[in-house]
């Protein structure tokens, strides 16, 4: 709804208030013999005569007034699907503006696309509601002043664009993925999910835009198996409950991703890359058969165009399965002292886990300990926890 008025209304404040007044005007109205036949048209209708309304109320429209309506009209009725894409599109590219802070930006997609209120969206992003509020204020009063353009980029700026649009697409889907399962994180998952799936559909030859569908694709088929502080590890999850059909999607996401990125420059890119292997995890029937080797190799991939500790981090595991556990916790050691990974409860988690194969049983309890002080929800710590005490056994 605000997608399809805010082109209209002229900024996202505006188009959220004339969104929610159509929404108003259909409980006023509608009764079960009278919605009409089309009523997210209905809707979205409403909400652009509300904003021409206010409009004309300014005395801002003039001579355009004509033009706008006749054009807003064509657009309303029965508008496809790719017209609402469009719109969407438009508004993601809006709200991640490299004008603005990612921060700001991962936030005010979480608002104004996904459409959580406001404390919801703190709540997952780990930000009191009122510095929330301050920062949404921020970013669209620098959305107005910085004159950003309710537009797609032009083909010479998209490439950049895109990429700041992926990485907020990420960064939701990763927030969904990284917190307890709840109707906030459910909805946050959808929006990712959708947000994932509609650029696939209007880049369709884009690599890396398939490599983030069949990432998210490959991620949330393993929602209803995973424990929230199983995010942690992967180990322990039932995968026969892991879902077939977002597993086929991201399969064919993944495949088309690394098929158009090998043809059109020879290597394939982080979204690509992290979705294969994602891929590796998902078709293995458990951690032991899974094909490290594989994984290594495409971590090794990753690290050239993402050298990031993370990254390094999740490749120690794989060399863990391949080359043993002394030589995974020397590379786990090697970025141990990074600022980023301070508060992060994997790299202690990690840590632990290999001081326990090598028989370092204290050291191990002692990396457990440093992972639960750092862990993000009590569903974290409890299972580091039961990690802990099971050392003990």
């Amino acid at each position: 709804m605000v997608a399809a008025t805010v082109g209209t209304a002229g900024d996202l404040d505006t188009a959220e208030d004339c969104a929610q007044r159509a929404f108003e005007r259909a409980l006023e109205t509608w009764r079960p013999a009278t919605v009409p036949s089309n009523p997210v048209g209905w809707l979205v209708r409403t909400a652009r005569n509300h904003a021409l309304d206010l409009h004309r109320r300014a005395g801002t429209l003039r001579a355009r007034a004509p033009e706008l309506v006749l054009r807003e009209e064509a657009r309303c009725a029965d508008a496809p699907v790719s017209r609402w894409n469009d719109d969407l599109l438009r508004l993601v590219f809006t709200c991640c503006h490299p004008a603005l802070l990612e921060a700001d930006r991962v936030l005010l997609t979480l608002r104004v696309v996904c459409g959580l209120p406001t404390p919801t969206a703190a709540g997952l992003l780990l930000l009191k509601p009122a510095t929330a509020a301050a920062r949404l204020t921020r970013a669209r009063r620098k959305i107005a002043s910085a004159g950003v353009r309710y537009a797609v980029p032009s083909a010479e700026d998209l490439p950049g664009r895109l990429d700041a649009v992926l990485a907020v697409v990420h960064l939701v889907a990763t927030a969904a993925h990284e917190r307890p399962r709840s109707p906030e994180t459910d909805s946050l998952e959808q929006s990712a999910r959708g947000l994932s799936t509609s650029l696939a559909e209007i880049f369709p030859e884009e690599p890396e835009v398939l490599g983030l569908l069949g990432l998210v694709l490959f991620t949330q088929a393993r929602t209803v198996a995973r424990r929230a502080a199983e995010a942690v590890l992967l180990d322990g999850q039932d995968r026969g409950s892991w879902d077939p059909r977002l597993m086929a999607g991201g399969r064919e996401a993944t495949s088309r991703a690394i098929e158009s990125a090998l043809a059109r420059d020879g290597r394939a890119g982080r979204y690509a890359l992290q979705a294969a292997i994602a891929g590796v995890h998902t078709e293995a029937a458990s951690v032991e058969t899974t094909d490290w080797p594989a994984l290594l190799r495409l971590y090794d991939r990753l690290l050239e165009v993402w050298p990031t500790s993370v990254v390094r981090l999740n490749r120690a595991v794989a060399v863990s399965y391949v080359h043993g556990a002394s030589a995974a916790l020397a590379e786990v050691d090697a970025v141990a002292d990074d600022p980023s990974l301070r508060e992060y409860p994997y790299l202690p988690a990690v840590r632990a886990r290999l001081l326990a194969d090598l028989g370092r049983t204290e050291e191990a309890a002692a990396a457990y300990r440093r992972a639960v002080a750092v862990a993000g929800d009590d569903d974290q710590r409890r299972f580091l926890k039961e990690r802990l005490e099971d050392l003990d056994r």
